[in-house]
């Protein structure tokens, strides 16, 4: 601008005009901090990231750098290590956790449930706890606590379930999901057991009150032996063992099992074999197995 002296003058620019012209920064997560950041989140979580994932954990925590307003990944890392209230550590497993689930997957497993477990666990005690080792938002355990319900009605069973990711139990707590996930819920259960959300649930379907009274969430890392809850009639963890290392796999069956019933029944998906824990576990069906008795299992 020029001054009263003729004189051209630049001034700093107003924070408004460096809000608006500024470029938004952008972050290049080297290889290195991929590594640091990857080794960050196994010690908190226990998952080993393949290194196929570095493009979706740049993507994912970009945006918390820029709400943190830090330069690297490497200072987001230093900035999670010395986070002593615990948040930060919470929040990196949360963004970087994997959470693909829908209701009633690989039906077969239910079809199994209200065939043949359920009603042999209904003459054998009461009530029947299962656990869903892995829930994710919830489809999973609703879908189990649908079939119990359908078969027993809303006494008579307990259904629990965990995740490492606080973020995805507090929305299985809340039951709240998207209407088009309620397409995989039979239409029966749907019509039984689900309410269409109305004004500001517009969009969305929520699992009856009778339901998730029966049912528990809470937090836990699969690496750590279960303490304070258990056992259990079934234990389902499905689709989990992919994101694992053998020795992990190890510790965590070992940490399952020592949580299921001697006469219990673990179920896990139909891509995961248990081979490694032929000395303590005995398939008894595809994908399902029972804990061989007199075996000694010990946790991880």
């Amino acid at each position: 601008m020029t001054s009263a002296s003729g004189t051209i003058s630049w001034r700093r620019p107003s924070l408004f005009f460096r809000d608006i012209f500024m470029a938004t920064p952008s972050y290049n997560l080297t290889d290195r901090e991929f590594q640091e950041i990857r080794d960050l989140f196994f010690s908190l979580s226990g998952v080993l990231l393949a290194d196929t994932k570095k493009s979706l954990m740049a993507g994912r925590l970009a945006k918390i750098l820029r709400e943190l307003q830090l330069d690297t990944y490497h200072d987001y890392a230093d900035y999670v290590r010395a986070d002593k209230s615990g948040f930060e550590k919470q929040r990196l497993v949360d963004t970087l956790t994997t959470n693909e689930t829908y209701f009633f997957r690989e039906e077969a497993h239910f079809e199994l449930l209200r065939k043949e477990l359920i009603p042999e666990l209904k003459s054998r005690r009461s009530p029947i706890t299962v656990w869903s080792a892995a829930c994710s938002s919830g489809p999973e355990p609703y879908s189990i606590a649908m079939e119990l319900a359908n078969h027993l009605g809303y006494s008579g069973w307990q259904v629990t379930g965990s995740d490492i990711s606080q973020k995805t139990v507090t929305m299985a707590e809340n039951g709240v999901y998207p209407l088009e996930m309620a397409e995989r819920v039979p239409e029966h259960y749907r019509k039984k057991y689900c309410l269409k959300g109305v004004r500001s649930q517009e969009g969305k379907f929520i699992i009856k009150g009778e339901i998730r009274n029966s049912c528990q969430f809470f937090t836990w890392n699969l690496m750590k032996r279960p303490v304070g809850f258990g056992p259990f009639d079934i234990i389902f963890l499905r689709n989990m063992l992919i994101y694992f290392n053998a020795t992990e796999k190890e510790t965590i069956i070992r940490n399952i099992v020592s949580a299921l019933r001697p006469d219990g029944y673990l179920i896990v998906g139909h891509s995961e074999a248990l081979n490694f824990a032929q000395a303590y576990l005995n398939k008894v069906k595809p994908t399902v197995y029972q804990p061989i008795q007199g075996a000694v299992i010990q946790a991880g």
